[in-house]
């Protein structure tokens, strides 16, 4: 990924993290100590030298205005600046209302911060960090900046309290907070006085700057065990971003986020890998959101070639718990998991008494469950959307669940549509990939069986979707059994009739697990063609 007009670029870092709030108001977070060492471990993977790392107690104002100002001092043109926090993030009244940033400001509070004593050492507002770069970072040095916090409180469906395993990084809720006046920059600008820009109250979008949020303003940003219980807890946007860069396609060449296989990880191709991976680890909860420069989609990410992903590993077997002694007799021998006694953070929950299978994202995903066979056939589902999610690409189509917002609990009785919507994918040079597209699409029910949805009448020919046209694929009502239905669109540049003939003999059957080697197959050879994505629709009142 080195650009040839730098033979000598250098990749560098900022990292950020805090986990230990000493308040009462604040929650302590356990991700954010792991998150901190992964993106310390990558970056350094990534061949940067110079790297940053405040945590805790050493996070404030002046340390991190301090270390970036350092930082663009040491930094020359051609060079990238990794910006990183991980920890709380929350919402405060702006002090400037009727800009375009709206009339809130987010704002990291940092260890010690309480919102009655209005000490600016313990906040850090969004316009800061973009006062800063403006100021701090040669022009001609790209900056990535992440935030793997919460910036709002709106939440799209409640977790149940028989199954928590997600944390919210959010701090102070619904409370209304104002923030106290902010320092000027402690330090003068290091641009060329030819370079330098005042800093306007409308903030123009900086040429240099990248910016991935682990969610949306109206959306709460999570950290759970990933990928299973047992495992470290995560954010997230960590987590994927680090799964992206680190771990290999389909085809078994290159990072799974380069998902045009050309192997370079475009700014673009990032983007869209996070947003769809975290859709996934969230429940659709959450969805990363990333603003690029007009026109720069198709930068290359970092000044260095990083190593060759390594070959996945196998995952672990998932945490099942059962509080009823008797129903937990009957799952245990040898089953694909592993039994718990204590329901902390389990992969699944069956709740054998109320016939409901509940995932660690706090979501009853199946009901009327009442056999061993019934739960391995939920368990199983889950198994094989986990080996389908790093296939995840929405290069062509994307899968759209309406008509409530993307995450919402369906009752019963309520509409649901779902569609495929085409997207124009485009090559890493920013030109749109020529060639039709076939699509396939099945669902997974709450209890694995598998279901035909396109094609199947005579009248959907061979599936191939027309240039800027919406697919209606469900239009129905939601009816029990309630839980989790996961509909998969597979799209390829020719009709994949062995697959199709796969999905006819197993259909009505639990059986998703014998799809995702043939859905591997297919992604390999198509390559940067190829798209898979997967809606997911979750119903009960």
């Amino acid at each position: 990924m080195t650009n040839p007009g730098y033979a000598h670029a250098e990749t560098r870092a900022l990292l950020v993290g805090a986990w230990q709030f000493q308040s009462k108001l604040i929650m302590d977070l356990v991700g954010p100590e792991n998150d901190l060492a992964a993106m310390e471990a990558l970056i350094r993977g990534q061949g940067a030298s110079d790297v940053t790392v405040l945590r805790n107690d050493g996070v404030s104002r002046t340390t991190v205005e301090t270390a970036l100002h350092a930082l663009g001092l040491r930094s020359r043109p051609g060079d990238w600046i990794f910006l990183y926090y991980t920890g709380h993030g929350a919402l405060a009244e702006a002090a400037v209302k009727g800009t375009r940033d709206g009339d809130t400001d987010q704002f990291l509070p940092l260890p010690g911060f309480d919102p009655d004593v209005k000490d600016a050492e313990r906040f850090i507002v969004d316009k800061d960090f973009y006062t800063w770069l403006s100021l701090y970072v040669p022009k001609g040095v790209q900056v990535l900046m992440m935030a793997d916090t919460c910036h709002s409180g709106t939440l799209h469906r409640s977790v149940d309290p028989r199954a928590m395993g997600m944390t919210p990084r959010l701090t102070l809720g619904a409370r209304n907070v104002e923030l106290g006046s902010r320092p000027a920059p402690r330090f003068a600008s290091v641009l060329a006085s030819g370079d330098a820009a005042p800093v306007s109250a409308t903030r123009d979008d900086l040429p240099n700057l990248y910016y991935i949020s682990a969610a949306r303003d109206d959306q709460i940003a999570w950290e759970n065990a990933l990928p299973v219980e047992g495992a470290p807890t995560r954010g997230f946007l960590t987590w994927s971003f680090e799964q992206g860069v680190t771990t290999a396609r389909a085809d078994g060449k290159g990072m799974a986020a380069d998902q045009d296989g050309d192997g370079i990880l475009s700014i673009g191709e990032l983007g869209a890998y996070l947003n769809v991976q975290v859709r996934m680890l969230s429940g659709q909860r959450q969805e990363s959101n990333t603003v690029i420069p007009p026109g720069r989609e198709g930068q290359g990410l970092f000044a260095t070639v990083p190593p060759p992903p390594a070959p996945p590993a196998p995952p672990p077997l998932p945490g099942l718990y059962v509080a009823d002694l008797k129903a937990r007799a009957s799952v245990s021998g040898d089953h694909p998991w592993r039994i718990l006694t204590d329901g902390q953070g389990a992969d699944f929950v069956w709740d054998a008494r109320a016939q409901a299978m509940l995932r660690r994202t706090g979501d009853i995903v199946a009901q009327n469950v009442k056999s061993p066979a019934q739960v391995r056939g939920v368990i199983d589902k889950w198994a094989a959307l986990e080996a389908l999610r790093p296939l995840l690409s929405e290069r062509s189509a994307r899968l759209m669940v309406g008509p409530l917002d993307n995450g919402a609990r369906y009752p019963s009785g309520a509409p649901v549509t779902l569609a495929l919507a085409p997207v124009q994918a485009q090559t890493g040079d920013g030109a749109v990939a020529p060639g039709p597209h076939y699509a396939t699409v099945f669902n997974i029910a709450s209890d694995g069986t598998v279901q035909r949805l396109f094609p199947v009448a005579a009248s959907d020919g061979k599936g191939e979707l027309a240039a800027g046209q919406l697919l209606p694929v469900l239009d129905s009502q939601v009816i029990p059994p309630f839980g989790a239905d996961h509909v998969v669109a597979l799209v390829t540049p020719r009709p994949p009739d062995d697959f199709r003939l796969l999905l006819r003999t197993v259909e009505n059957q639990r059986a998703a697990a014998r799809l995702v080697g043939p859905i591997r197959d297919l992604i390999a050879r198509a390559g940067a063609q190829a798209s898979l994505s997967i809606g997911e629709l979750y119903t009960g009142n």
